[in-house]
């Protein structure tokens, strides 16, 4: 009788951890290790302990308080393709933009600049970075993305292991690195993504484009923007410019510049000022890096202007390009 159950035991056993193995197996690439770690993730590694995370936020008031796994109706919502798994719901509250990441009708992360805003208890209110490392502890370096792994140690940002979920938060490098914004992913949503670049549609991105750069307008205490869409074209075009010749340039290489292309788009200005970007792998990263860098900022928080042009392009290799042109009229 023990015989019997103890050759249950270890048949049990192996079955447990024959399973996922053969559910890893591709016939063509063979085992899949991520997939398996994944599995051990889930099933077997204990899950983060995230009470002092919960207490740390739990301090703070939120207007807005998002339940990670929780059911959303994205029924006559603003929905827009992400780099993700997942949709964002581009919800424009008065002083608090965000955007839930939404996968068959349940939460699985979001995106907000707003300390009034929180997914899962976590929210940037009051946090810097040195508050963020001691509350999440170190910062990873890298996520995985099926067998890959994607480098995420950087300056701007910290990426942190929160259980089933990476919590990105984004940081002003001009103002002590105060935590300016936070995407919080449910691992599945990247894990199953093969590609760098998980593109949404040029439309959508640019959509999400415009909305970040007057989220963050709104956060700073200046005036939105209008889109124009003379602007946006031209915008556009340049960014199409640099990712079919292979440049990445204010100037173009038959010379012309911001004004001259302003001027040949019919687009009327009295100032104007362009930011551009490329590599990121959303508009989010884009915008961010953008806000930072103190040659971009001046003109994304600028009070002279009242317009801007948002255009977004895509090279051979799906490297995407991002170009704005702020105008005052």
């Amino acid at each position: 009788m023990v015989r019997r159950i103890f050759t249950l035991l270890i048949l049990y056993t192996v079955l447990f951890f024959i399973v996922p193995a053969v559910q890893s197996y591709d016939f063509k690439d063979g085992l899949t290790e991520d997939y398996f770690n994944h599995w051990l993730e889930q099933n077997i590694i204990p899950n983060y302990d995230t009470s002092k995370i919960e207490q740390v936020h739990g301090t703070q008031e939120t207007n807005i308080d998002y339940s990670l796994g929780s059911a959303f109706d994205t029924t006559n919502q603003t929905v827009i393709q992400s780099e993700y798994e997942g949709d964002f719901v581009m919800m424009n509250s008065p002083g608090a933009f965000h955007m839930p990441l939404v996968r068959d009708g349940i939460v699985t992360g979001g995106y907000t600049n707003s300390g009034d805003v929180s997914f899962g208890k976590m929210s940037i209110e009051g946090m810097d970075r040195d508050k963020l490392r001691e509350t999440y502890g170190e910062p990873l370096d890298y996520i995985r993305k099926q067998w890959k792994r994607l480098k995420v140690e950087h300056e701007e940002y910290d990426v942190f292991d929160v259980g089933n979920y990476y919590a990105y938060f984004f940081y002003d490098i001009h103002e002590n690195y105060k935590a300016n914004g936070m995407l919080i992913i449910n691992k599945d949503e990247v894990i199953e993504i093969n590609e760098l670049y998980n593109h949404p549609s040029q439309e959508d991105n640019e959509v999400m484009h415009f909305n970040l750069i007057n989220a963050s307008r709104g956060e700073y205490g200046y005036e939105t923007l209008e889109r124009d869409e003379s602007a946006d074209q031209v915008a556009y075009y340049h960014s199409l410019d640099m990712a079919e010749n292979n440049y990445f340039n204010h100037d173009s290489p038959d010379g012309s510049t911001l004004k001259d292309r302003l001027i040949n788009g019919s687009v009327d200005f009295r100032l104007a000022g362009e930011n551009i970007a490329t590599g990121h792998t959303s508009p989010i990263f884009a915008h961010h890096s953008l806000l930072n860098s103190p040659s971009h900022r001046v003109n994304t928080l600028n009070e002279s202007f009242d317009y801007v042009g948002v255009g977004i392009e895509y090279d051979r290799e799906n490297v995407p390009y991002y170009t704005e042109n702020y105008l005052q009229k």
